[in-house]
């Protein structure tokens, strides 16, 4: 017997793909509810700032169309807005938004809150989420740590310092409903964002700032190999994480990419000439590819990165051609059960390095040769004692190395 289960969609097709038996059309919201709702999003403050407001107020609930996600998050962005020339110049932008396909005017609702973030940082910070698949759960920690290595937390040149600017920043897309709280995993806080709102922000990289920003994201797209390399040229921001990929054989040129996220792939090999022309790369995730145990020699040529995940993948040692990677700011090496070799002075040589991660890696018994192999944790700490930007270290005391 086949068990009944529920799917939610806004698309016809996707009904019938998935052969549903009975379909419960949702209508947007009745009057009542609609303002309702809105009156909660957008506070006493705002709407008793002054005696026409309200009644400016119920002309903006008109025009979001009882659209619950379009309610909530034009109201969150106009609950700061307590002057009669701010209520009408919101109306006068949502008359702008063409009323044509269901989906586009209510991301059009939406983008009313993208447009009203209050800066150029706290936007750039907010797209970035649209790199993770939909309803991602996002480790806080790890997103900070993330937007600091591409400059977007420019106020700091540390990342413990630049912790208060990133908070303020994601509490304020909770507070603007543009993302969600997403729970803990592993004890680490999580945020992630509304299927619909990541389709905006989606659409907003593709439709409206695509000079600007120049994504490629197929997160979650159920990709066996590996984008057309014609398709990374101008790219500055790039997610093929969550997919089946197992080979990356191409020699893409991506003079201006900057971010790439291979995670939670299938990955095995990836040959020596796939980083070949990417002199920008800042961050570049390869974590969770439990079946990659090798790096290429071309990583070598990342000489800009400043980030390297290779967090529950299979490889068993670092290559010493990533001494060349001087700008390296984080390490994350968590995880890596296979790992049993690490060249002496590696590690030392990682000058700017603020954050090095080895929570639960491996370690074996191997003959000691001490121009190659750390011969024990001893030898690891004094390399990285002697690093004077290392702000955060994380590494499981049983770990040895020789």
């Amino acid at each position: 017997m086949v068990p009944n289960f529920f799917f939610t969609t806004r698309s016809l097709r996707l009904c019938v793909n998935m052969g549903a038996q009975k379909r419960f059309t949702m209508n947007p919201l009745a009057w009542e509810k609609a303002w309702e709702l809105f009156q909660d999003k957008v506070g006493d403050e705002a709407l008793n700032s002054h005696p026409d407001i309200p009644d400016l107020a119920k002309d903006v609930v008109k025009r979001c169309g009882g659209f619950p996600l379009a309610l909530i998050t034009v109201g969150r962005a106009m609950a700061c807005k307590t002057t009669l020339e701010e209520w009408n110049y919101a109306i006068e932008i949502l008359k702008r938004i063409a009323p044509s396909a269901a989906d586009y005017e209510v991301l059009s609702l939406v983008k009313f809150s993208y447009d009203n973030l209050p800066n150029a940082t706290m936007k750039y910070c907010f797209l970035y989420c649209c790199l993770y698949p939909g309803d991602y759960c996002i480790p806080k920690k790890r997103l900070v740590e993330y937007w600091f290595c591409e400059g977007l937390l420019n106020e700091y040149d540390r990342v413990s310092d630049a912790q208060m600017q990133s908070d303020h920043i994601i509490s304020f897309l909770l507070n603007a409903c543009l993302l969600e709280n997403g729970g803990e995993i592993h004890g680490e806080e999580c945020v992630k964002m509304h299927d619909v709102i990541r389709g905006m922000a989606l659409w907003i990289t593709r439709e409206c700032e695509a000079t600007e920003n120049n994504f490629f994201v197929k997160a979650g797209a159920r990709l066996c190999k590996e984008p057309n390399v014609k398709e990374w040229e101008s790219v500055k921001r790039m997610s093929v994480m969550e997919n089946k990929i197992e080979v990356l054989k191409g020699t893409p040129k991506c003079p201006n990419l900057r971010t790439l996220f291979l995670s939670q792939n299938e990955l095995q090999v990836i040959s020596d000439g796939f980083f070949q022309f990417m002199p920008h790369l800042t961050v570049l995730d390869l974590s969770r590819n439990l079946r990659l145990r090798a790096l290429p020699k071309g990583i070598s040529q990342l000489v800009c990165l400043e980030c390297l995940d290779l967090s529950f993948t299979g490889i068993s040692e670092l290559p010493i051609g990533l001494k060349s990677l001087t700008k390296l700011k984080m390490l994350y090496l968590s995880y890596m059960h296979n790992l049993r070799k690490i060249p002496q002075h590696l590690i030392s040589s990682f000058l700017q390095l603020q954050i090095f991660r080895m929570w639960w890696s491996g370690c074996g018994d191997y003959p000691n040769d001490d121009n190659v192999l750390y011969g024990s944790n001893e030898k690891l700490m004094e390399e990285l004692n002697g690093l004077q930007c290392l702000n955060i270290l994380t590494i499981h005391k049983k770990a040895r190395f020789v």
